[in-house]
């Protein structure tokens, strides 16, 4: 028995399926956002095929690339046939008390309240806000510890969070409770790169979607997994010290690492990097879309150059799409004797993660 990691390929989003166990041999599936609409009908699908229980259902934020793709799948007939035990949303009308940006994102959320509404999903399983000061040990050897989004900013992004209309505010009460892009290379060298100074573009107020970005650590019985969605660099950072990490003897080792917001140059940070012990690193993303192209050169720097990167260990980049096909929308990101010299493995057009 061993656990399977699928990082769907759900272009310019993310969507990830854990299919897992505990230590009595039990399955234990964990379903991580959506990816855009077309996701599902292409390629989650499939993958749900023969799936009787979902243990976790994560919306770690409710940008389109992420959210589009689970609502598809809750208004399919698939939904029907799979019994979801909890479900991590942050959505303000399902939680039980109402938390009193972007109207497309909220016109996504409100969608899939209505759609769980419509569903009779019971309210238990919305049974709480999730925050950084949430963690989760479910037991038979499998825990959670909630690295983002604060409490605080969840609330800023729920104080504009549109009011259900009439109908369903009824409904709910009834429910029961059970190319060729320009080449990046131009950019300079990698380590160069990666002792640049870090800085987000924008201030946590300007960019309240991505800082309430739920991300966490799954540890399984066979597996360790930093699932980071698109959550701030300083947010994560700040909780793994308030948790005892450091960037010397206690750094957090996993197995694995979702690169935040597709490995965008503006949250993935050399200190945060530090407090991280990790030899394969994850990439969602198809090279993106309109002014959004990733990964950035910058990014895969500092993963390969951190002050704290041990450079004789091997480190593993995944991704999801092929590389060539990435590069089209990102421009070129590397080369194969920059990766060499870094000691460097790149995994590309993969989906089950070995």
């Amino acid at each position: 028995m061993k656990s399977e990691i699928f990082i769907l390929k759900a272009y310019h989003g993310d969507c990830i399926l854990i299919k897992t166990f505990d230590s009595s041999e039990q399955p234990f599936n964990i379903l991580i956002d959506g990816g855009p609409y077309e996701t599902f009908d292409y390629h989650l699908m499939d993958l749900l095929d023969g799936i009787g229980t979902i243990d976790l259902l994560v919306l770690t934020h409710i940008d389109a690339d992420h959210i589009e793709g689970l609502t598809n799948f809750i208004d399919s007939t698939v939904f029907d046939g799979i019994d979801i035990k909890c479900f991590w949303i942050n959505c303000a009308n399902l939680l039980p008390a109402r938390m009193d940006g972007d109207k497309i994102a909220y016109k996504h959320a409100i969608t899939m309240e209505e759609l769980l509404i419509d569903k009779n999903v019971p309210k238990e399983k919305f049974s709480r806000k999730i925050t950084d000061q949430t963690d989760f040990d479910i037991g038979n050897g499998i825990k959670i510890e909630v690295l983002s989004p604060p409490e605080g900013i969840v609330d800023r992004v729920s104080e504009k969070w549109p009011v259900l209309s009439g109908e369903y505010l009824e409904k709910i009460q009834d429910i029961k409770v059970s190319g060729g892009r320009e080449s990046q290379l131009k950019k300079g060298g990698l380590e160069d790169l990666a002792a640049t100074e870090f800085k987000h573009a924008k201030e946590i107020e300007d960019d309240l979607f991505n800082s309430s970005s739920i991300a966490f650590v799954i540890w399984g019985i066979d597996f360790s997994f930093l699932a980071l969605a698109d959550s701030r660099a300083e947010i994560v950072e700040q909780n793994l010290k308030k948790r005892k990490y450091n960037d010397g003897d206690n750094k957090l080792i996993v197995d694995y690492v979702k690169v935040s917001h597709h490995g965008s140059h503006n949250n993935t940070s050399n200190a945060l990097l530090g407090l991280i012990d990790c030899g394969n690193y994850i990439f969602s993303t198809n090279g993106g879309t309109g002014r959004s192209r990733h990964p950035s050169r910058e990014t895969i720097a500092r993963i390969l150059y951190h002050p704290g990167r041990d450079l004789t260990k091997e480190v593993n980049l995944y991704f999801n799409y092929p590389l060539p096909e990435i590069e089209l929308s990102s421009g070129k990101i590397f080369t194969g004797d920059e990766m060499k010299k870094a000691k460097a493995n790149v995994i590309d057009n993969i989906t089950l993660i070995p």
